[in-house]
Order: C-alpha cells, then sequence, then structure tokens
C-alpha cells in the first residue's frame, strides 16, 4: 500500500506527533508499506531516496520548533502533481493547518480518500496567538469553527482515544475511529537505569521522573507545587524533567525561586536512544498534564516498568489503573499529586502490572487497528 502522510511537524523535532508518525512508520514500513511524507521545513531539496517532500516554512514565532508554509503556498500546483506521480491508496492527514490543506486539495484532485488524525487538543494552545482572556475566547470559536469545516471534509477522523473521541463528536459529523499510537515496548524494557542515575548524580535516590516537551498546558508548575510536600515525607527525592521547550528557561527560574534548584534537575534535549535509561532509572513517572489525547510517555514509562502518576483528565484514566499501575489525582491540587507521588515511592510492586497495560499499546498492535482503518476506506 502506498500511503501519503500531511504533518505539520517533523525531525529534528521530537514531539508526541512526530513520535507517532515514527512508530507507526516503522512498523508499516516493515510490513512492506510505502510511506510518503509532506512536511514542513528549510530544506531547499525533497529527500526523495526516504520520500520526503518538504514545504518551505518559517518557523512560528511563539514557538520556533514549528515551522508554517505560507497560505500562498496553497496555490501551487506542486502537491498535486506529486501525488499524481506517486499514485497513493490515500492520504493521510496529520495537522489541520497548512500542510494539511494541502493533502486535503490534492485527495479531492486525485479522488483519493483523506483520513485525518488528531494529535492535539489545539483549543489548549490558544495562549501562545494571544495573551487577554477576551482575545483567547475569540481565538478558541473560531479554531473550534475552522475544525468543524475541516473535519467535515475528510473522509474519516482518526483519534488516539475514546476520551478524544467523546470530546470531539459534536464538532465530526463523517466516520470516527480510535487509533492509540504503538510504543517499542521492548526497547522501553530494556533500559539500563543505572547509566541514567549515574549521569544525574542521583545514585539510590527516589526519582520522579518527567518527559514532554516543556510547555505551559504540560502544567509542570503543579509538580514543582507539589515538590515540598513530597520532600517532606521523602526529603532524598529528586525530579528529573527531560525535555525542551518554550516554557523551559521561566520553569527553571520558578525552580530556583521556590528554593527547588538542588532537587529539581532539567536536563534538556536528552537522544533518544537514551530516554528508556531514563525511564527505568525513575521510581515514578509525574503526569500532571491535562492536555493529552493519549500520552504516549506514559506508555513509555509503564513499558520500562515505571509506575505513573495522571491527571485524572481526558485519555489518562484509560491508561493508569488506580493502584495497579500508578494513581489518579484530581487536576490542578499540587497536595493530592504530591499524596499519589508519596504512596507510589512507598509502593514499589506496581512494574509487572505496568509492563502488561504498556502490552496492549504495543506497536504492531495499534498498526494492525490503523491497517483496518485504512482498508475500510480504500
Amino acid at each position: 500500500m502506498k500511503i501519503a502522510w500531511f504533518s505539520d511537524t517533523w525531525l529534528p523535532t521530537r514531539d508526541g506527533v512526530v513520535n507517532s508518525l515514527l512508530s507507526f512508520k516503522e512498523e508499516l514500513e516493515r510490513r512492506g508499506h510505502q510511506i510518503f511524507l509532506f512536511v514542513p521545513g528549510d530544506h531547499t531539496r525533497d529527500d526523495r531516496r526516504q520520500n520526503i517532500f518538504y514545504y518551505r516554512a518559517r518557523p512560528f514565532r511563539p514557538y520556533p520548533a514549528y515551522r508554517m508554509p505560507p497560505l500562498r503556498s496553497l496555490l501551487s500546483p506542486h502537491t498535486r502533481r506529486l501525488l499524481a506521480a506517486i499514485q497513493p491508496d490515500l492520504v493521510h492527514a496529520h495537522s489541520p493547518g497548512v500542510t494539511g490543506l494541502h493533502g486535503l486539495l490534492a485527495a479531492r484532485r486525485q479522488h483519493l480518500p483523506y483520513l485525518f488524525t488528531y494529535h492535539t487538543f489545539l483549543q489548549d494552545s490558544v495562549y501562545l496567538v494571544t495573551a487577554t482572556p477576551l482575545g483567547q475566547q475569540v481565538v478558541r470559536r473560531l479554531l473550534l469553527a475552522y475544525l468543524k469545516w475541516f473535519f467535515g471534509q475528510c473522509t474519516a477522523v482518526v483519534v488516539p482515544s475514546q476520551a478524544a473521541r467523546e470530546e470531539l463528536a459534536p464538532l465530526i459529523s463523517v466516520p470516527l475511529r480510535v487509533v492509540p499510537t504503538g510504543v517499542d515496548v521492548e526497547r522501553f524494557a530494556a533500559g539500563d537505569g543505572s547509566r541514567a542515575r549515574r549521569r544525574l548524580g542521583l545514585n539510590d535516590r527516589p526519582l520522579v521522573l518527567h518527559v514532554g516537551r516543556v510547555v505551559r498546558e504540560k502544567n509542570l508548575d503543579h509538580l514543582l507545587a507539589a515538590a515540598p510536600l513530597v520532600l517532606a515525607s521523602v526529603p532524598h527525592a529528586r525530579f528529573v524533567v527531560v525535555g525542551t521547550g518554550p516554557y523551559l528557561e521561566e520553569l527553571r527560574q520558578k525552580a530556583q525561586r521556590q528554593g527547588l534548584a538542588e532537587h529539581v534537575l532539567f536536563t534538556g534535549f536528552v537522544e533518544e536512544e537514551d530516554l528508556p535509561h531514563y525511564y527505568a532509572a525513575a521510581d515514578v513517572f509525574a503526569f500532571p498534564s491535562t492536555y493529552e489525547t493519549q500520552g504516549i510517555v506514559a506508555l513509555e514509562a509503564m513499558a520500562a516498568g515505571t509506575p505513573v502518576v495522571a491527571a485524572r483528565s481526558r485519555s489518562l484514566p484509560e491508561l493508569v489503573e488506580e493502584g495497579r499501575t500508578g494513581f489518579l489525582f484530581e487536576p490542578r491540587l499540587p497536595a493530592d499529586l504530591a499524596d499519589k507521588l508519596v504512596q507510589t515511592l512507598r509502593n514499589p510492586s506496581m512494574a509487572d502490572a505496568a509492563r502488561r497495560t504498556a502490552g496492549r499499546y504495543s506497536q504492531q498492535r495499534c498498526t494492525d487497528r490503523l491497517m483496518e482503518v485504512y482498508e475500510e476506506f480504500i
């Protein structure tokens, strides 16, 4: 099968969307399918050996890791000419932005099925566009109106969790399917925690880990607020935040102002091959975000046998089984987050159940589900 993917984010950026694409791409290509990627970048030439086609794009000013092709690029016939030459079986978009519109227009011209996966609750990120409450309200309404229109242009819409399905269903009039992103369970189960601990200089201290983009909507402020409460019960605990993003420096400064500089370590970007070691080093994974359509990093942690303490919000209760693979806390209540982190640190017997949960979301199983959806709409 030939499949054309359109995404507003791609390497070298690493986020949930890129990780999802890489996971499915690896397994689909292993099965003999061909993936053709259409993505923004600063490249002047396509990488035809890797089937990657680039749109010239500029960084999105509030978040430079994202690049956006100009609207005028939609007038170019380049994309539909490429699709005419490739002759894909379907088009699958992973962004409703300009790149996704390129895919939509070209798919219509070629009379191809057009699927779209909604990876991100975009309405939670309107603060990147305007800081005023009234402005955010206006932008959110306009965004939801646009998304309702965009969904209606698709052959089908895919979401990665039941929670996302329930939240988006009122906006969607076309078939709606749930396909979670899979994780490489074997790779994350093979991490060597001692390697990460030596690098961090933590030896055998209790370790609370977070991995992900450092952005405001991930609610890492709540983790900082919970930290002194955890330290009151587990004085030698350390908190490690892995990742980078536009909120990193402000978060680092907040930790310093709160007297947490020696207790909270910010690693910045960590190479993908080293992540399993960090998950294996952790005693508990903290996930205060209420932004998740799925929460892939929670599954990566569980694959390493690390229990997860997550906000009782959206998709995360689908992954965390209370008292068996971790705990859920009430969002925006740092005291509850701290209590559940302490409970988990004192109950180290959740590893096997966590691994079993991750196994239900293996790359193979989730790709099987994606193929069922592809075959349904071809």
